[in-house]
């Protein structure tokens, strides 16, 4: 604690007690000179209803002068800015997520369901950051890594009434979304997929951040891809990217098969997406992991806290109006 600006405190307090000393000097002064003597007034002065209203004046003004110096007082430090110091040490999460998203037709129902969960755990967010990622036969990124949450939520909720109006009115109803990701032969080029989502990531790989793939797709190929779905898992590895395979395919077949060992081996973890019920509680879990807080630079912070000084300040000057009436100076 300290005052900012003591030489205002200290001038201010100086003032005031010039002030006074000077008005207490001409008062005694003045009543000096202009005192009449009166006959008689030891009788009066004797009467006990006279002293007790002497006593209980003198008692009114000398809480009336405690009080307008408790005034003088408080004003004078809430001039001078009464600071705290203290040091905080900021924490945010220090995570970045991008959502790879295969928006071929079979996958627009679960990509809604994922990016409805994303927007609804927004605001608990504090310090991720997200990208989308959308792709086809080749990729398209919507948006890059960025903590602006309100530019993250505008951006998720009109890619995802996009893709409701498609799922219900079929592709061609409102295709907006699907720019820039059919510039290549074939559909749902997992690899090639993976691999874009990867590189969406900036900085060095040593900077404390974790760096998480949301990938949702149902491995279902069509097409000559760049890079092979293990190859791609490889390389998330080596950038020490950690994958989350969502798999929407329903079989038990080579295709799901090639999906799990593909994720599983490279570090990620696996999940099947039996229906779009279990969306919920597999976002949940996968936000849950790799979670951790990173630790800013130490940073002090100058608080001014003027207002418990102003409050006395109020009840003092209060005190002293109420009495300076009921004595009638």
């Amino acid at each position: 604690m300290a005052i900012a600006f003591w030489y205002v405190t200290v001038g201010l307090l100086a003032l005031a007690a010039a002030v006074g000393l000077a008005a207490w000097f001409l008062r005694r002064r003045k009543a000096t000179t202009a005192r009449i003597p009166v006959a008689n007034s030891e009788r009066l002065t004797r009467l006990p209803s006279y002293r007790r209203a002497l006593m209980r004046a003198t008692a009114m003004l000398s809480v009336a002068a405690v009080a307008l110096a408790v005034v003088l007082v408080t004003t004078a430090v809430a001039s001078g800015r009464w600071i705290y110091q203290q040091i905080e040490t900021p924490e945010k999460f220090n995570r970045d997520i991008v959502l790879c998203l295969d928006i071929s037709g079979s996958m627009i129902d679960y990509d809604v369901e994922v990016i409805d969960r994303y927007l609804e755990m927004l605001p608990g967010f504090d310090g991720e950051r997200m990208a989308l990622m959308l792709w086809d036969s080749t990729a398209a990124e919507v948006f890059p890594l960025t903590d602006d949450y309100a530019f993250v939520e505008t951006q998720l909720t009109e890619v995802r009434d996009q893709m409701a109006a498609a799922s219900g009115a079929g592709i061609g109803g409102s295709d907006t979304f699907t720019y820039g990701t059919q510039n290549a032969p074939g559909a749902s080029l997992v690899g090639d997929g993976l691999a874009s989502c990867v590189l969406a990531f900036d900085g060095d790989t040593e900077d404390g951040r974790s760096r998480s793939v949301i990938f949702a797709t149902d491995n279902a190929v069509n097409g000559s891809p760049i890079i092979s779905l293990p190859d791609a898992a490889s390389f998330a590895q080596s950038q020490e990217v950690k994958v989350y395979g969502l798999d929407a395919n329903t079989y038990e077949d080579a295709f799901a098969d090639e999906y799990r060992t593909a994720v599983v081996q490279n570090g990620g973890l696996y999940y099947k997406l039996t229906d779009t019920a279990s969306v919920k509680g597999i976002v949940d879990e996968i936000t849950s992991d790799q979670t951790s807080l990173m630790q800013g630079a130490p940073q002090v912070l100058v608080v001014d806290r003027p207002a418990g000084w102003l409050i006395i300040m109020l009840v003092g000057f209060t005190v002293y109006l109420v009495i300076v009436w009921r004595v009638r100076l």
